[in-house]
């Protein structure tokens, strides 16, 4: 494994995803493995969190992670009302695959908001390519973007040449949870 020593929480997301990734050859490992390192870092900082893929009464779709109001319970661990739900979390390892990444995240989000307006929505990318035609930004999408790295070229590329950056985007999204949840009284601790 990479030295973990003194690095930013993105960067410890990364390198351990990218030590991770060889570990078995199923195709959703990593997107599973995004999702559940991100979900831990968030539940340390004390955010009450849905498990891996769950769902909102009434919409018909898988959704990564959830923000919960604070003494919410699922129905059998994965179903929870629109009421209880206070953000939806997209998060993908390397961004967008194509065109067709920004309609369906939009088409999802849009589904979420006909449940209940006052649920936000927001699409996380650990790294993404800045020059990628179909990058998910707030511009493309309509709902907030949080991309935690960035670079010019392909991930393996941009790591052996030193050529990725941190973008200041976990923080903005800790801050924008922080300032949801404690309006709505939903984080245990900080």
């Amino acid at each position: 494994m990479l030295s973990a020593k003194n690095l930013e929480t993105e960067w410890l997301i990364l390198y351990r995803i990218w030590d991770m990734r060889k570990k078995t050859k199923c195709d959703k490992f990593v997107g599973a493995l995004t999702i559940e390192l991100l979900r831990k870092e968030l539940v340390k900082l004390g955010f009450n969190l849905s498990n891996r893929d769950a769902f909102i009464e009434g919409i018909p779709y898988e959704l990564d992670l959830l923000v919960i109001k604070s003494g919410k319970q699922p129905e059998e661990n994965m179903v929870y009302y629109p009421d209880d739900v206070l953000v939806v979390l997209e998060i993908k390892f390397r961004g967008s695959y194509g065109r067709g990444s920004i309609d369906k995240v939009r088409r999802v989000f849009d589904s979420i908001k006909s449940a209940n307006k006052k649920i936000e929505c927001f699409y996380i990318s650990i790294s993404e390519n800045k020059n990628y035609k179909y990058r998910i930004t707030r511009k493309k999408l309509g709902y907030d973007c949080f991309e935690f790295l960035t670079r010019e070229s392909n991930l393996e590329s941009a790591l052996k040449r030193g050529c990725i950056r941190p973008t200041g985007d976990w923080q903005k999204l800790l801050s924008k949870l922080r300032e949801l949840t404690s309006s709505r009284s939903s984080i245990v601790s900080a």
